[in-house]
């Protein structure tokens, strides 16, 4: 099946008198009974899904992102198992690894994306905010954001992504903090996938008011507005979408989830 969602295509949905495309797709989704989890969504072919800029890097394909999804686990001491709805904090930059990394930990977790020029009290605050059990991030922004204050005085997990080498874009491995490079993280099971009704992500608002406000989606509701896209936009299998907006403090995020679109 090339593309698990075809039959949410226009010319098959009986549009109903007054309701709109999103209503109509969210039923068709629910009638289905096809789509439960977020891997009923991912393509299994060889047909690039995400490109890197650097050229020299193979891009990744369907099937590899499908296969990395379906076994990702992330690691933890035994014992602070992850499991659905416990909220990870996502702060990477852009990139391939941030848009595999979103959408592996969406299938499992609440992924909560922040700007990864974010500042250590900016951080703390969010984490507390949202009750995170997890971060995960880089090496280099250790000492920048108070990762080690993080772990050892609100018990939050700290997860670094170690982007490979070579190979296709995105790929990556993870380590505890306070593992040595060269050693292997406990494999675990992977936890249970989320289901449509799940909340799989949250964004923080701009805080214009002067206070953040927190906007959780489910994972049914991001199909529903994925899906949406796709028909109003009229998105083939060939076309690639890609939208830019401005840098601020969080429309940053924004970004990040359109363009896995």
């Amino acid at each position: 099946m090339s593309v698990p969602l075809a039959f949410l295509r226009a010319d098959s949905i009986a549009t109903a008198t007054g309701a709109s495309l999103g209503e109509v797709v969210a039923a068709r989704i629910a009638d289905s009974g096809k789509v439960t989890t977020l891997l009923d969504c991912l393509c299994a072919t060889s047909t690039p899904a995400i490109y890197s800029p650097e050229s020299s890097r193979p891009p990744l394909s369907h099937q590899a992102l499908r296969g990395f999804v379906s076994q990702f686990s992330l690691p933890c001491s035994n014992d602070s198992q992850l499991g659905p709805n416990d909220r990870v904090m996502l702060v990477l930059e852009t990139g391939p690894e941030n848009a595999l990394a979103l959408l592996a930990i969406a299938s499992y977790h609440t992924c909560a994306p922040v700007n990864a020029n974010c500042t250590a009290a900016e951080l703390r605050d969010d984490v507390q905010r949202l009750g995170a059990k997890a971060v995960v991030t880089t090496r280099a922004v250790e000492e920048r954001l108070g990762l080690s204050s993080l772990r050892d005085n609100l018990g939050c997990q700290i997860i670094y992504v170690e982007s490979r080498s070579s190979g296709p874009a995105g790929l990556f491995d993870m380590k505890l903090m306070g593992e040595d490079q060269s050693e292997s993280s406990p494999s675990h099971s992977p936890s249970t996938p989320h289901t449509l009704s799940d909340i799989s992500l949250v964004l923080h608002t701009s805080g214009t008011s002067g206070k953040k406000k927190v906007v959780r989606y489910s994972l049914g509701s991001l199909l529903v507005g994925t899906w949406s896209v796709v028909e109003s936009w009229g998105l083939q299998t060939t076309d690639v979408n890609c939208q830019n907006f401005p840098s601020s403090s969080y429309s940053g995020e924004s970004e990040k989830i359109l363009q896995l679109t």
